[in-house]
């Protein structure tokens, strides 16, 4: 009756049923509220209390009488969509049905929309990495939590070594693939609770929460080593050798805004550059 709509899986109930259809993405459930084995009111409370199927549409089934009714206000009060009543005449169960499948297909596509705005407005399109916005913005949120439970914090700003001839020499496609691979290698050497972000051109900001100096020294220098141990393979197979210098700056006393972190951070990594780049920096107290 419905196949000419929706790939329709049918179960003739029990205790799991609602925990089969989280496994699965559908667009309707239909559930009868006078199967006698299972408790219909209770697959459609499961349902709403699982994640993967609190927003899934749900039409009941329920007789016309005395009981069918108190049920359904039950259904209702529970959140679901919309019900019938036997006789189910074709056209109208096609008709309900193909209404709550358009309608969480629609929901899913705006969800779906709405998820890759806020990607876009927070990432960078060539390395995937948070990108500035975003960075300066969870920065200030990271400096006053640390502020006020006084923890640590640590930044390292990074930038690639002479990597304007890479882009003179092989091309800007190949220099967006060397920051695409340098994003990748920073990504894979941070740890979860690490802010790794895109600054701007070649320039990279790592945030670590609640790390000390020494510790994101350490963190620092294992992301030098693996950037400069291994070459970077272009999709021509050409490798080009790449080379890192950081500026690394934690919180003080007189580090009272992200500016001046972000500040002392720059400041390490001009020391580095300066005393021949591939290096990591740490900034000195003021």
């Amino acid at each position: 009756m419905l196949s000419e709509i929706a790939t329709v899986t049918h179960s003739t109930g029990g205790e799991n049923v609602a925990e089969r259809a989280r496994e699965k993405n559908y667009d309707l459930v239909i559930v009868s509220l006078s199967m006698r084995e299972t408790d219909g009111l209770w697959i459609c409370s499961k349902l709403r209390s699982f994640e993967e199927t609190r927003h899934v549409p749900i039409l009941v089934v329920v007789d016309d009488c005395e009981r069918g009714s108190k049920q359904l206000v039950r259904a209702l009060e529970m959140g679901v969509n919309d019900y019938l009543i036997p006789p189910v005449e074709r056209l109208e169960l096609t008709a309900r049905a193909r209404t709550q499948v358009r309608r969480k297909r629609y929901s899913d596509r705006l969800w779906e929309n709405f998820h890759l705005s806020m990607q876009l407005a927070t990432t960078d399109a060539v390395t995937g990495l948070y990108n500035r916005h975003y960075m300066n913005s969870h920065l200030e949120t990271l400096l006053r939590h640390a502020r006020q439970a006084s923890k640590p914090l640590s930044l390292a700003m990074l930038d690639i070594d002479h990597f304007k001839p890479v882009n003179d020499t092989y091309g800007h496609a190949a220099g967006d693939e060397i920051l695409h691979e340098f994003a990748k290698r920073i990504a894979r050497n941070v740890r979860g609770v690490d802010l790794a972000a895109r600054y701007g051109g070649e320039e990279f900001v790592v945030v670590m929460p609640d790390t000390v100096e020494a510790d994101a020294k350490m963190i620092a220098e294992r992301l030098r080593q693996t950037i400069s141990n291994t070459p970077f393979t272009l999709a021509d197979g050409t490798n080009i050798n790449i080379t890192v210098s950081l500026g690394l700056a934690c919180i003080t006393d007189d580090v009272t805004t992200t500016a001046d972190l972000l500040e002392r951070a720059d400041s390490a990594l001009y020391q580095a550059k300066h005393d021949g780049r591939n290096r990591v920096v740490i900034a000195k107290a003021a």
